[in-house]
């Protein structure tokens, strides 16, 4: 083939290359003009925001009082923006009255009405951003828009209408979350449904009372759950009857809501949930009754301490461990069980809990130098030992017990 002809192929190669080239030379520059362009602009916008978040806080009391009029910020995007800020953070600090008043400035100023307006117009990040500042103001007027976004199809933007509406911390705000979660069509995960709704009726438990008592399946558990969070001695009567539920996630609750009501009646729930058969039914118990300091609960931690869960028996054991004055009596009666799981547990209590030394010493003074101390202080040693070693048999029951 003539060498000529294959001469304009080659050089339509280069030309391409050549072009390839200066095009992704072309676009790099681009790019790096754009990035530096965007830090300048985003360097500036820091600035400016520094400046005037200065300005805004040495005269935001001004504002809010009024002595400075609201044309001279309102004008600007950022100032409010600043302003918003400023009145959210002191809102969440503030008493009632203070907190009324920067309410009352909201609404006058109209800045909750562009938060709520983000939130109905708003996309992305700056709607759920809005939804969060709207909910922090804590005002019934952002009930009804954080309430609208609950069935969004975006679960970032449900997750953040419960989120604002916990913020209110208003019992109206929980109601619309618990009418949705009960007929099941909020579909949010549990922990921030279980947040919200304690927030919202944390000061409000009256109105939780009429949604625990229609409550059924999984609303029931949640429910249970939160008014074991919320829970006042009023309420005692409530948590009996979830004591007797069938549901143990509902039982568990009731446990733990029970250490605020009367002892009369706490005591024997507790006795019964303490030997439920459900071993996180019975461990719920025994935490309950570790809050209880009274010696009426130490019969049943002596029964617990002997528990087939090791996680009841350590519970337990802490217990009982905190009864200073009823130590040796304690010991005593589990010592009597011949149980070296309950014994062994009592020991790393008492351990855990600086007095096994002290019991030691106690049982080893001459006074107290009779048969049942030296029993006592034989079998505490022993068990200890058995404790204290790799080996698979306890000394206890073996040497100890004949």
């Amino acid at each position: 083939m003539d060498p000529i002809l294959t001469v304009p192929p080659m050089i339509d190669t280069q030309f391409l290359l050549t072009g390839l080239l200066l095009a992704i030379l072309g676009g790099v520059v681009v790019l790096l003009f754009y990035i530096a362009g965007r830090r300048a602009i985003r360097h500036l916008r820091a600035r400016r925001f520094d400046g005037l978040s200065f300005k805004v806080h040495k005269q935001w009391r001004e504002i809010v009082r009024g002595n400075v009029p609201a044309e001279e910020w309102r004008r600007d995007a950022m100032q409010c923006e600043i302003v918003q800020a400023i009145v959210i953070q002191e809102i969440s600090a503030a008493t009632d009255k203070d907190r009324a008043g920067l309410q009352e400035f909201l609404r006058s100023s109209g800045l909750i009405d562009v938060c709520i307006r983000k939130v109905h117009e708003g996309h992305g990040w700056n709607r759920r951003r809005a939804m969060l500042a709207l909910g922090a103001m804590r005002m019934p007027e952002a009930i009804a828009p954080l309430s609208e976004a609950l069935d969004d199809w975006q679960l970032s933007t449900r997750m953040a209408a419960v989120q604002g509406l916990g913020q209110t911390g208003l019992a109206a705000a929980g109601e619309p979350i618990l009418e949705m979660f009960m007929v099941g069509g909020l579909k949010v995960p549990r922990d921030p449904i279980t947040n919200a709704l304690v927030r919202c009726f944390m000061n409000h438990t009256d109105a939780l009372l009429p949604y625990l008592r229609r409550s059924q399946g999984e609303s029931r558990e949640l429910l249970a759950r939160i008014a074991s969070e919320v829970a006042t001695p009023a309420m005692a009567d409530e948590m009996i009857v979830l004591a007797a539920d069938a549901r143990p996630e509902v039982r568990a609750a009731a446990a733990k809501a029970l250490t605020v009501a009367p002892l009369d009646l706490a005591i024997p729930a507790l006795g019964d949930l303490a030997r439920d058969e459900v071993w996180f039914v019975r461990l719920r118990a025994i935490s309950a009754l570790h809050r209880i300091p009274h010696p009426r609960t130490i019969p049943i931690l002596l029964e617990a301490v002997r528990d087939a869960n090791r996680l009841v028996r350590t519970r337990a054991a802490s217990a009982l461990a905190k009864f200073e004055h009823e130590t040796l009596e304690i010991l005593q009666n589990v010592a009597d069980t011949r149980d070296r799981y309950a014994l062994h547990s009592m020991i790393s209590a008492l351990e855990l809990n600086g007095g096994f030394e002290r019991v030691m010493a106690e049982l080893g003074d001459p006074l107290l130098h009779d048969a049942a101390a030296s029993q006592l202080l034989a079998v505490l040693r022993e068990g200890a030992a058995g404790l204290w070693t790799t080996r698979p048999a306890d000394p206890v029951v073996e040497s100890v017990f004949p």
